[in-house]
């Protein structure tokens, strides 16, 4: 897309205009001047923009004047950039005199570095001590990392039966936070009207605490289908959230798990997620840790924050609609229409649908792991939308506008169907020989 005056522009490449405009940060680039896959990743984005907490700053095109707020974003913190570009070289210096292999250097070393020019600026001569002592830090000393503390944490008997016992007090404990058909009136005023009136009344709501919680009671199951059908007319298929009719209080540790249903995982396996997600520097004792995640796991659908409960409630009675195999349909809600075209109109969609799965697939014996991973679609992106939810409520980042709630599930539809694609692209690649035989 051209940048005439008043039009859209690519995100990357007005990222990488105002990128090329700082000096000293070639180690941080690419090729071509402007920053590196995994600059935009691990640092410009979160970092630098913040688009968790913006995501009408992340969008693949940016209006001028939203594409002028990137550009200043970036440009006002050009100075922390090229100390972050000088602190790497360090970093890197120091992995390879530790002789630490763990970890891309990348992913380990850009945030890494950008935390040190927070804290130091440009670095000095006592620069190779302290990033030496960062990634000692970073790593764990004697290999005490976060997960290792963690196991060694949830290793003792005792303390382990203590903890069981206080998730299941705050599980049966939590207040009632309403009724469900409430929850359902307010969930069906947003898919059907998605403005800013009809999601603040929602946001304001404990819907996605009512609809979560509402899941734990005997016919849990059954009340979440009848919500999804009278919002979106649609059935509810198998969405992975919990084995049976109700949500099983999740187990401690992570070995005594019995499925990878969402709701069910154990605290372990969710305080591990955010031990990989957190830098050292920012991460809580694990037993604040622990503590953290009883009290987030006790809440509706496991997200402690009631507008996170309650974006994922949105997403639960939405994805039932994401059916790229299916043909389109005029009955359901508006926003689940365009988010399930925005997946059905991809390529390797299209392809997978004529070739694979239509009523005449051109080959008699389709694919079925691809068919299979197609059809799971709204269990996969419900996966997706729930981990993006707990990073935000272990971070306590709120998005509240409805621009940002809908680039928030638009973008995790785009990010599900992206990791479908080389999987697909490639079955279809080893289904070549079959399906020119048969065409």
């Amino acid at each position: 897309m051209t940048a005439g005056e008043g039009q859209s522009r690519l995100r990357s490449a007005v990222l990488a205009q105002a990128w090329r405009r700082i000096p000293g940060v070639e180690v941080l680039s690419a090729d071509d001047g402007g920053p590196l896959t995994r600059t935009v990743k691990k640092i410009v984005d979160p970092l630098v923009i913040r688009t968790a907490a913006r995501p009408r700053l992340g969008r693949p095109l940016l209006d001028p004047a939203t594409a002028a707020e990137v550009t200043e974003l970036l440009l006002a913190d050009s100075a922390r950039l090229r100390a972050t570009a000088a602190w790497f070289t360090h970093l890197k210096r120091q992995r390879r005199a530790l002789r630490i292999t763990a970890g891309n250097v990348q992913d380990v070393c850009f945030p890494l570095a950008y935390e040190l020019a927070t804290t130091f600026a440009m670095p000095d001569a006592s620069a190779p001590e302290r990033a030496a002592a960062a990634l000692r830090e970073w790593h764990g000393e004697d290999g005490a990392a976060g997960v290792d503390q963690l196991s060694r944490y949830l290793a003792d008997p005792q303390r382990t039966a203590d903890l069981t016992a206080e998730l299941r007090r705050r599980w049966h404990t939590t207040p009632d936070p309403g009724p469900v058909d409430d929850a359902t009136a307010l969930l069906d005023a947003v898919v059907n009207g998605f403005t800013d009136q009809t999601w603040q009344a929602l946001a304001d709501s404990p819907a996605g605490h009512a609809i979560g919680l509402a899941l734990r009671q005997p016919g849990g199951t059954a009340t979440l289908a009848r919500a999804v059908r009278e919002i979106s007319g649609l059935p509810a298929p198998d969405l992975g959230l919990q084995r049976g009719e109700r949500t099983a209080v999740p187990p401690l540790n992570q070995r005594d798990e019995t499925g990878n249903e969402l709701l069910e995982r154990s605290i372990e396996r969710r305080i591990r997620a955010t031990l990989r997600r957190l830098p050292a520097a920012e991460q809580n004792p694990v037993a604040s840790l622990v503590d953290e995640e009883l009290s987030r796991a006790a809440a509706g659908f496991g997200l402690e924050l009631p507008v996170l409960a309650t974006c994922f409630a949105l997403g639960v009675v939405l994805a039932p609609a994401l059916r790229p195999l299916d043909a389109p349909r005029g009955d359901i809600p508006d926003f689940a229409q365009r988010l399930n075209a925005q997946v059905a109109r991809e390529g390797y969609v299209l392809y997978a649908r004529r070739a694979l799965a239509g009523s005449t697939p051109l080959t008699a014996h389709p694919d079925a792991e691809i068919l299979r991973e197609l059809r799971a679609f709204a269990k996969r992106f419900l996966a997706r939308l729930w981990a993006r939810l707990h990073g935000f409520d272990v971070n306590g980042e709120t998005p509240t506008a409805a621009a940002d709630i809908r680039d928030l599930l638009t973008g995790v539809v785009r990010s599900t169907s992206l990791d479908l694609r080389t999987k697909v692209r490639r079955a279809l690649v080893a289904s070549l020989p079959r399906l020119e035989a048969a065409s």
